[in-house]
């Protein structure tokens, strides 16, 4: 379930206090190996973006019991979310010797707009041990994955992608947080619901899917209805579908 977020972009206006979506996620012979929850609150100019998700079934018990929890928060400046950290915690149970020890992997990222940094904070749990790091990050980007695709339908009001386009976002590519958006225009190739396409390319080895290559269905509220993310391993895709 690394990266799954990636699977459940949320683009969207801020049109309510809350909005919330669940999906269900599929890959290849393996059917269903997933669920993420996602949810937006905005109070008093002030956001919070949080998404749960985690293995079911086989995948369940082979990745043991992953679940992966990811938060953006920040404030509301005229309609645009403005992060102030980005979160990302990673748990799961590890067995040897028969022994079932719990880990977690929290980075927080801690935007400073004003200066253009970013401070990354490391913690790392093994059972009863813990280890802290905290060190100023390899690059600045003014949004977070979470708020840049929040922030996208402010930037394309009507949903098409006509031309090819370059964000940057902490959270995607580890590199620069780079993120290509080109347009999609082969509706016959997938058994989807009408929506708004387009082609995202997170330059990133994803679940080793190259350059981690996601294709995307919009609804007109903006909110992702379908997504597959391309060409994963040996086994085709791996597929998400909003179900609530």
């Amino acid at each position: 379930m690394g990266h799954v977020i990636l699977l459940f972009i949320l683009v969207t206006s801020l049109v309510a206090t809350d909005i919330s979506a669940k999906y269900k996620v599929s890959f290849g012979i393996f059917g269903q190996i997933g669920i993420a929850k996602t949810n937006l609150h905005v109070e008093n100019q002030n956001y919070k973006i949080t998404i749960h998700a985690k293995t079911t079934g086989m995948a369940n018990l082979l990745s043991g019991e992953r679940e992966e929890w990811y938060e953006s928060v920040g404030v509301v400046n005229d309609g645009v979310l403005v992060p102030d950290y980005y979160k990302k915690t990673v748990q799961r149970y590890s067995s040897s010797v028969g022994e079932t020890v719990l880990k977690k992997d929290i980075r927080k990222y801690i935007f400073s707009h004003e200066t253009k940094e970013l401070h990354v904070q490391k913690t790392k749990y093994k059972g009863e041990s813990r280890e802290f790091e905290e060190k100023v990050g390899d690059y600045y980007a003014s949004n977070d994955l979470l708020s840049l695709f929040f922030n996208f339908k402010k930037m394309l009001p009507s949903l098409e992608v006509t031309s090819d386009s370059t964000f940057y976002a902490v959270g995607a590519n580890k590199t620069d947080g780079r993120i290509d958006i080109k347009p999609l225009h082969v509706k016959d190739e997938f058994d989807w619901k009408k929506g708004h396409l387009m082609r995202v390319i997170v330059n990133d080895d994803i679940f080793s899917s190259d350059k981690g290559e996601l294709l995307l269905n919009l609804r007109d509220d903006g909110l992702c209805q379908q997504a597959i993310l391309k060409d994963v391993l040996f086994f085709g895709d791996i597929r998400g579908e909003m179900i609530d």
